[in-house]
């Protein structure tokens, strides 16, 4: 059997919705408090931003860009504030004059040992007061917890996938997913001199933060 690639998911939006419980609420919550960090002078990048849905959700008149190492991106559909560009997120990448970066569920696929590097470049291309909204699966630092919190979430995934279907897949990402502890990925943040640095959603191994410059 061929290796799971997201790359070959007919409908990745609706995988991932499928995939990760209450995702949606995840993002509306991201929109609305994206509100409170906009700047219409500055830029929002999204990194690993897929099939580009958020940015183009995104009401604000601004530059939208959208980095992903994908063939999944999309065109911009005649918006001249969009711009999408096929990106190696484990190298170098620019991000200037940003009011809000995202990156959500794409550290975890990341290189371990440039991850430190990839948000020191996010903290050095925000502009003071911009935020970071980057979402992880992350491991659980009681093992009960981390026992009930998987198992809970496959019989989530029952009710939308096959079981075969989940455990291949869960076989497949151990080699490119690499999750973090939650102590481990907020001592990272603080670590590259984010000022604020707070949670605001959990679903299970699932957890977003706000990341504050």
């Amino acid at each position: 059997m061929s290796q799971f690639d997201f790359n070959k998911i007919d409908d990745f939006d609706d995988h991932i919705n499928k995939s990760i419980p209450n995702y949606d609420l995840l993002i509306d919550s991201i929109k609305s408090m994206s509100e409170y960090f906009y700047v219409k002078s500055a830029s929002i990048y999204d990194l690993g931003c897929s099939t580009g849905k958020l940015l183009k959700s995104l009401p604000f008149e601004c530059k939208k860009v959208g980095y992903d190492n994908s063939n999944l991106l999309p065109s911009v559909d005649g918006d001249s504030n969009l711009e999408f560009q096929n990106v190696d997120l484990n190298g170098k990448f620019p991000i200037s004059n940003a009011c809000i970066v995202y990156s959500i569920f794409t550290m975890q696929f990341l290189d371990p040992l440039k991850r430190k590097a990839y948000l020191t470049r996010i903290y050095d291309g925000l502009m003071s007061g911009g935020c970071l909204f980057i979402a992880e699966k992350i491991y659980q630092e009681h093992g009960q917890a981390q026992e009930v919190f998987s198992f809970s979430h496959y019989d989530y995934k029952l009710k939308q996938f096959k079981a075969e279907d989940i455990l291949k897949k869960e076989r497949d990402l151990r080699y490119n997913m690499k999750p973090m502890e939650d102590e481990k990925l907020t001592h990272l943040l603080k670590g590259c001199q984010f000022r604020i640095v707070s949670p605001f959603w959990q679903m299970y191994n699932f957890k977003a933060y706000i990341a504050v410059r």
